[in-house]
């Protein structure tokens, strides 16, 4: 987990090490979120290789949304403001309600948002690597998915053409996601001005 305060920098990186590949990010979401269901490791294998651009067809809209849901969450600095997606960490989810308690522009995270949804490339090589690397330790015993089920899950929906799909039941009801998809350096940008 990567906890920014003051002005500690974003670029320092914050995603596994090198040649971790995405197992450790599953891991440390499920030390987080322990009631994640294979959709939720699905959506953060699909937001960390295909980005955020599926969602933002209309730029003034994507800023109105992320206004009015920074308006309807708390503010609470307990939860991590910044989580790696990508086993590199340039992909990030940059939580709302941290964010909010921050107090920073909230301008800034939507230029973030709309920019990496231009910068950033679908990867659906990266996709299946990392899935394939999530059933391994499945099979190893090092994240407690049934591997068959995710084997499957994840053929399906790369049969699909790698939909973007939205949070299990069990996981809005019990961890009610706010965050946005963003590269680390344009979160930096927005997080440390």
């Amino acid at each position: 987990m990567c906890l920014v305060l003051g002005a500690v920098s974003l670029l320092g990186g914050c995603g596994a090490k090198q040649g971790e590949g995405i197992v450790p990010i599953v891991q440390a979401q499920l030390r987080q979120c322990p009631a994640m269901q294979i959709e939720d490791v699905y959506k953060l294998v699909h937001q960390a290789a295909f980005g955020n651009g599926h969602l933002i067809t209309d730029e003034a809209a994507a800023r109105a949304y992320l206004l009015s849901e920074l308006e309807s969450v708390k503010a609470d600095a307990a939860e991590p403001l910044v989580e790696p997606l990508s086993p590199d960490g340039s992909v990030v989810r940059v939580n709302l309600r941290p964010f909010k308690a921050r107090g920073v522009d909230p301008q800034l995270l939507g230029d973030a948002m709309l920019a990496s949804a231009r910068s950033l490339h679908p990867q659906p090589e990266s996709f299946d690597r990392w899935w394939q690397e999530i059933v391994d330790a499945a099979s190893r015993r090092r994240i407690s998915f049934d591997p068959a089920a995710l084997r499957s899950f994840g053929a399906t929906k790369k049969a699909e053409g790698y939909p973007a799909i939205h949070h299990s039941a069990e996981y809005e009801s019990r961890y009610h996601p706010a965050y946005r998809v963003v590269t680390r350096e344009l979160a930096a940008r927005a997080i440390n001005r």
